[in-house]
């Protein structure tokens, strides 16, 4: 089976062939596989290299409906993780099971999706008094990313992470959930935590640059009259140990929607696009979506950057943008940070992916899913921001119009060449046709674009050569991807290792059940 890395070798002939059944099996992403395994064999087509060492752990929607009742948006089925195991020795044991959430077993015990907050809304509706009862419970549901955070051992504490403060703890190694965690909220400035209910944060923490610690923030509303909404920085030492860095109030009736940040060696930068949650909407609907509310026509977005060190904050205005993930950020001369966005001029696609949408071929084609890619220098010493778009390659114009970016760890919080993402709808026309990218950020006429027709990646992880790989060590992108694909032919899911140099496939093993979609997830090596 060829691979596609040249857009118009990839188009060519295929849009007209009336033998070709258009994104066959693509909407198998988007449907339950309820299926669990542990540590099944898998073989790859081609040998691995045995310095491949670790875990590579996915999170994603793994179940949509239970009973007669069903989950209508893509964020919103129960999680799931999904385990490859790369032993050293060409071995290499996949598994997979559901995380064992309050969500997920009070589902199953009662047959019915149990009421908790949820992104969109469940069909049928929940009824008034399970809406009260889901803003009670609040959201439950851990299936968008896995990290190993500090911990008092050298082990580290493995959660499964949302955009909520709460999270689960797993065992990496069987993938079986050890328990429900809701880290204690350090206190600051003498402020109750009483006085706020801590609901959102990330579920992309990040490193802090030459520490064992790791960043994240909280976004605190305020239940007290007369005291503010709040967003603080805080630094994990350990699940059991956290601090605020810093701490700034929000304006009346402007909670922002933020999913990712960047930090760079001396700085934090945080920007709060204009959509807002509506309490009151929320509150009545008992689902997210009818609770954020986008102004980007009144309002701009809001770059806070926060010196770690100080907790010194300064603020900048842009243009308004809607964004999802931050790629990376480093320091220039001259006192200058650079942060680079796949950005949107609204969130409307968002609130459009519902299942119904996706399952549908003539509605998800009409979905605008693509970012303008664009880097943002700010200027401490002269207080302003620069915003500029990267030139767009003639060969490959999607690699800049992706999302789902992936760098090479290594150079976290420093200046880098190469980001690597999922561009869905790179033809402009079918929004199946989903390419991986690599896009050269430097300017060095490095893009590339990995395709192949009806089958459809995930986003990857680039896992770097080790310092005795003879082929091309020590260049930033040395390396492999490793991208989850569903190949829509044989609906059957295969785990792709991808030359990251040159975006061609090098070996594939398909695994003994189809992986529906996942969102992110990291590889954990063995030292």
């Amino acid at each position: 089976m060829a691979y596609c890395h040249r857009v118009e070798s990839c188009l060519r002939g295929t849009s007209k062939d009336k033998h070709e059944i258009p994104d066959k099996g693509f909407e198998n992403m988007y449907r339950t596989n309820s299926k669990e395994l542990e540590d099944v064999s898998i073989h790859f087509d081609k040998p691995i290299p045995e310095w491949i060492v670790g875990t590579l752990i996915r999170n994603g929607p793994g179940q949509f409906e239970v009973g007669k009742r069903r989950l209508t948006h893509m964020f919103d089925g129960f999680g799931k993780l999904y385990k490859w195991h790369f032993e050293g020795n060409g071995t290499v044991l996949f598994s997979t099971k559901f995380l064992r959430t309050g969500f997920y077993k009070k589902s199953i015990s009662h047959h019915d999706i149990s009421p908790y907050i949820t992104f969109g809304p469940t069909e049928p509706r929940f009824s008034y008094m399970q809406v009260l009862l889901a803003l009670w419970r609040r959201g439950d549901n851990m299936n968008v990313n896995v990290y190993n955070l500090p911990s008092e051992d050298k082990r580290g504490s493995y959660v499964a992470l949302n955009d909520v403060w709460d999270n689960y703890e797993i065992d990496p190694a069987s993938l079986d959930t050890i328990g429900y965690e809701f880290p204690k909220v350090p206190s600051f400035g003498g402020i109750s935590s009483y006085m706020f209910k801590h609901t959102m944060s990330t579920s992309h923490p990040l490193p802090e640059y030459g520490t064992p610690n790791h960043l994240t923030f909280l976004v605190s509303q305020a239940v007290a009259p007369g005291v503010s909404h709040r967003v603080s920085l805080i630094r994990i030492k350990s699940m059991s140990e956290r601090e605020v860095v810093a701490q700034w109030a929000l304006p009346p009736d402007e909670v922002p929607y933020m999913h990712s940040f960047s930090v760079t060696p001396k700085y934090a930068i945080l920007f709060s696009p204009p959509i807002f949650v509506d309490t009151k909407s929320l509150l009545v609907s008992g689902f997210v979506s009818k609770g954020l509310k986008w102004r980007g026509t009144k309002k701009n977005t809001t770059v806070h950057v926060i010196e770690i060190k100080s907790g010194t904050i300064r603020k900048f205005n842009v243009p308004p943008i809607f964004y999802l993930h931050h790629i990376n950020a480093f320091e220039k001369k001259g006192n200058k940070i650079v942060v680079d966005l796949p950005t949107y001029t609204d969130p409307a696609f968002v609130f459009r992916m519902s299942l119904e949408t996706l399952l549908n071929r003539t509605e998800r084609n009409k979905l605008n899913v693509h970012s303008t890619l664009k880097r943002y220098v700010i200027d401490l010493e002269r207080n302003k921001v620069r915003v500029r778009k990267f030139p767009t390659s003639a060969k490959y114009p999607a690699a800049n119009k992706f999302d789902m970016p992936i760098i090479n760890e290594k150079y976290r919080s420093l200046k880098y060449c190469y980001a690597y993402g999922l561009v869905a709808k790179f033809d402009n026309r079918q929004y199946s046709r989903t390419a991986l990218v690599k896009k050269d950020l430097c300017g060095n006429g490095k893009d590339r674009v990995w395709f192949i027709p009806n089958h459809y990646p995930a986003e990857a992880w680039f896992i770097p050569f080790p310092a005795n790989h003879t082929y091309m060590y020590g260049n930033e992108d040395s390396g492999y991807l490793l991208a989850p694909v569903l190949d829509g032919e044989r609906n059957a899911s295969y785990l792709a290792i991808i030359d990251a140099s040159t975006m061609t496939t090098f070996s594939k093993a398909y695994l003994p059940t189809r992986v529906p979609l996942t969102f992110h997830g990291r590889f954990f090596p063995v030292n």
